[in-house]
This record gives C-alpha cells, structure tokens and sequence, in this order.
C-alpha cells in the first residue's frame, strides 16, 4: 500500500502548489476507499480504478503512448517549470522526487486522514497514556523471500531492540511501552508488561497507531516511512539484526527514503541491501 502513497504524493504536492488539476489513472480501489478525504478532493480525479492484481493491457498502452508521445514529466517535479496542457507522471519513477512536499505537507497530511471510525480507535489506546509509545513495525509476510529474508527479522532480534530502548528511553523513571504492529503473529517474551498490540487490526489502523507513536523502529520499509512522514515521527531501521542505538538515531522522514537530518536510505551496487547514508 506504502510503495503507491510514496508514488502519489510528489505528484499531489505539484498539483495541490501549482492548484492544477490531478487526474490519477488505475488507483487501487481498496487503498482509496481507505481515505475519504482524499476522495472528496475537488483538484483530484480518479479515473479507471480498480482492484485487479495486475495491471490491464490499456495501463500499458497509456504507458506507452504518453512515452512515445513525450508526455512524460522527466525532471524532478520541483523544477518543471513549463509543462504541456496534458502532462503525464509516472509515480514510482518520481517517488523521491522534492516536488513540493515540505510546502504543503499539512494539506497532504488532511487528505490522508483514515476515516473516523479508525481514528477513534487508535487514539483510545493513546488517550490516557503519559509515558514514551514506541512503535515497533514488525515487518513479515513477504520479507521472507524479499532480499533472501535479510530483513525477515527472528523474534529474538526484536526483543533484543526492546532492551536497548527500554534502557535508552527508561532513564530516570520515565514511563515506556512499545505498540507491536505486524502482518503476521508475533511473540515478543517479557516480563516488563509494556508491550501491547491493538486488538484485530488491519493496515490502516497499524498504520495510523503508528504515526501516534513517540518512535518507530523497524527494518527498511515504506510503510514505517509513511508512518513517520504523516505524524512527523522520529524513526529508526534497522539495516541489520545487531543494531545499536541513541537518541540521535531517529529523524522523521520528509520524503521518501530521506530523513529530516538529511540522511539517505540507499540500495548498495548490486541491490541486495539498504545502508544509510
């Protein structure tokens, strides 16, 4: 779901700047129905959506002919300056893209609110709470196989990350808990008592309880990236399974793959791993 917000939102930043027009062809229908505001959007079309798992023959075709026809935007959106009256953005090529994503961040943040019904759940986990929440985004499911499982993280490697920031944030009795979010059942031994989950929860709703969070640790993921981006949060990957941290390894992202302290996630040479840099 991520990987299509981060696609979205370079675009959606020139459009809302600029107050042009936005048509977006072949949205996943199930993601969009996940953001009513955005669907209200008057600077905002969706056309042709829908929820197959591959795309159709004309989403290649519209491809190929915006291509052939030099419609593609190839800059980055933050310099195209003069653009034809009917201009095409492929959204993955530009998903790093600076756009205007700094300058009207808090319109994108109103656009993608969940609906009420999921925000009032989350923030019933929140309300009464005055310690550190610390989210933890146990990444599963397809990780297995992604990369070889380099990020498929054992339980143990988990447990061990909640000990260091227990002890990096716990100092001087400061309260501390950790919000388990995962797409897969997960088992973290303690005896701490201050891990808690959020009961039957889908994406959207680890994704919010998420960006509510003091912190986020997780291995490389556009998904904890977008929890960090919509609730300015302070986020830490773990790009292996012996981690260490301080205070200053956490930065909010800004945009995808960048953080706040100007620090970079980047693939190695031979695309078989994230470093930061």
């Amino acid at each position: 779901m991520c990987n299509r917000l981060w696609a979205f939102i370079p675009a959606l930043a020139y459009a809302l700047h600029k107050q042009q027009k936005l048509n977006v062809f072949f949205a996943k229908q199930s993601y969009l129905d996940l953001f009513p505001h955005l669907k209200r959007c008057h600077q905002v079309r969706f056309l042709c959506s829908h929820n197959r798992p591959t795309p159709a023959p004309l989403e290649w075709r519209l491809a190929l002919w915006s291509e052939k026809r030099h419609l593609e935007i190839a800059t980055d959106l933050r310099k195209a300056h003069k653009t034809k009256c009917f201009s095409f953005i492929d959204g993955w090529q530009h998903r790093s893209d600076i756009s205007f994503i700094v300058e009207q961040k808090s319109k994108i943040v109103e656009l993608f609110k969940p609906a009420d019904d999921v925000i009032h759940r989350v923030n019933s986990y929140f309300e009464n709470y005055d310690g550190i929440t610390i989210g933890v985004h146990v990444r599963r499911g397809d990780y297995k196989e992604y990369l070889d499982g380099k990020y498929y993280y054992a339980d143990s490697v988990y447990a061990q990350v909640l000990e260091q920031l227990r002890s990096l944030f716990g100092e001087e009795g400061q309260k501390v808990r950790f919000l388990i979010c995962s797409n897969e059942p997960f088992n973290v031994s303690t005896t701490q008592n201050d891990t808690f989950f959020i009961n039957d929860a889908d994406a959207i709703t680890d994704l919010y309880a998420l960006s509510r969070c003091d912190y986020i640790v997780g291995p490389p993921s556009s998904f904890s990236q977008w929890a960090s981006f919509y609730g300015d949060v302070p986020l830490c990957q773990l790009f292996n399974a012996n981690p260490s941290f301080t205070k200053e390894s956490f930065s909010p992202i800004v945009r995808m793959d960048t953080f706040a302290n100007g620090l970079q996630i980047l693939m190695n040479e031979d695309k078989q791993a994230f470093y930061l840099g």
